[in-house]
């Protein structure tokens, strides 16, 4: 899953992450969850990639991520769709 890596600007200065996370990052989230293995969906500021991030969600599939990424880039097809076609 870490193949994964987009980012969707929310603002001059936040963005919308999607992927991994360095050691540093993780560490630096107190977030229990968030151990630098794996996706995540995180908000970093444009303006100071150093700076600490804040972790929404840990990814844990690859379905998972596949899923995510196509609801976020606009791509989400919902399950009853994917039924009836």
């Amino acid at each position: 899953m870490e193949d994964y890596f987009f980012e969707v600007p929310l603002s001059n200065a936040r963005t919308l992450c999607f992927g991994p996370l360095t050691r540093r990052e993780a560490d630096s989230t107190n977030a229990d969850f968030c151990d630098g293995f794996g996706t995540y969906l995180f908000l970093a500021n444009a303006d100071a990639p150093g700076e600490d991030v804040d972790v929404i969600a840990k990814v844990v599939s690859v379905e998972a991520a596949e899923r995510l990424r196509a609801a976020l880039l606009g791509r989400f097809t919902p399950k009853a769709a994917k039924v009836m076609s």
